[in-house]
């Protein structure tokens, strides 16, 4: 093999072993964390906004001491000409529908297919903002070895594209919804559950699974158990008009070592945020802003699905 087309494998080989070498991330004591990790690690002292585009700041934070790296994005979601896009889409799913009919009795469950990254998701859209959300496993719902190196999906938890559902709530984990503004049909008011319980789903027209609140009413949950890691997650203004995403390198850990669950509570509530929860962290934790990966590293891992925005069509 050639010199060149071993270069050209580097990359890959590369992502090979940020997947699946420090996939153990040890627990740590709440006492502990807070000693050792004092919010003023983790929090700016100033919260400035980078415009991106009419109604979308960015906000990237690096603390070389932790070490911590981590990027934000604050989305006004009644900006006119903003557009919710996602993948799997209403038409995709219909596409691999046996029955050939545009219900979502149609569409199989379990819902099993071929998923995109969240890079390719970005670029095939022309996305403004881009990033991975609802857990999955591979095409027997785990996250096997299978799944880890394979793009074949199962969603675990809900997936709702213009009110269709295309993957079924789980009760247990939480979701992020967009319904349309009563006062403008055109703009989106978004709500955090703690729970997929259908009835939460009622005339919604987007809905992405997650799995657990961190912030609730401006309160910070606690949790016992507590891991530093890669982190994706989503948190809204007290009104639903603003959205935040957060997203936590941790993949190279000498370069930043990732977030608990608290931690990312803390800065969401810092960045204006009432409600908060957190999407597929790890390996799938992606970003990007006009479909560049914002991030210091890229992964191979497929995500089972994608949520962003962009210029909507005149």
């Amino acid at each position: 093999m050639s010199l060149r087309k071993n270069l050209r494998l580097l990359p890959a080989l590369l992502s090979l072993l940020l997947l699946f070498s420090c996939a153990s991330h040890p627990q740590i004591d709440p006492d502990l964390e807070a000693y050792l990790y004092p919010v003023e690690t983790f929090l700016p002292e100033k919260i400035e906004w980078e415009e991106v585009a009419p109604g979308i700041g960015r906000l990237d934070f690096e603390n070389p001491e932790f070490p911590l790296v981590y990027h934000a994005v604050r989305i006004e979601l009644d900006t006119p000409g903003l557009e919710i896009v996602c993948f799997p889409s209403r038409e995709f799913a219909l596409s691999k529908a046996k029955s050939g009919t545009s219900t979502e009795a149609s569409i199989p469950q379990p819902f099993i297919y071929r998923s995109r990254k969240t890079s390719a998701f970005s670029r095939q859209e022309d996305c403004l903002v881009a990033v991975n959300a609802t857990p999955f496993g591979g095409r027997n719902g785990k996250w096997d070895f299978a799944a880890k190196i394979g793009s074949v999906r199962q969603l675990v938890g809900v997936h709702i594209d213009r009110s269709f559902m295309i993957a079924r709530p789980v009760e247990s984990y939480a979701a992020l919804i967009f319904r349309a503004s009563d006062e403008d049909a055109s703009s989106y008011v978004a709500e955090i559950v703690d729970s997929q319980k259908a009835d939460a789903f009622e005339n919604c027209d987007y809905a992405f699974g997650g799995f657990f609140t961190v912030l609730r009413d401006g309160q910070v949950k606690d949790f016992s158990v507590r891991t530093h890691d890669s982190r994706s997650g989503a948190g809204i203004s007290a009104d639903g008009k603003v959205l935040y995403l957060l997203v936590v390198e941790g993949e190279n850990a000498r370069k930043s070592e990732g977030l608990s669950y608290p931690q990312c509570g803390e800065i969401f509530k810092a960045l204006g945020c009432d409600d908060a929860l957190e999407f597929d962290g790890g390996s799938s934790s992606q970003l990007f802003i006009k479909g560049k990966n914002v991030m210091n590293y890229s992964t191979i891992v497929v995500q089972g699905n994608s949520f962003g925005f962009k210029k909507a069509k005149r």
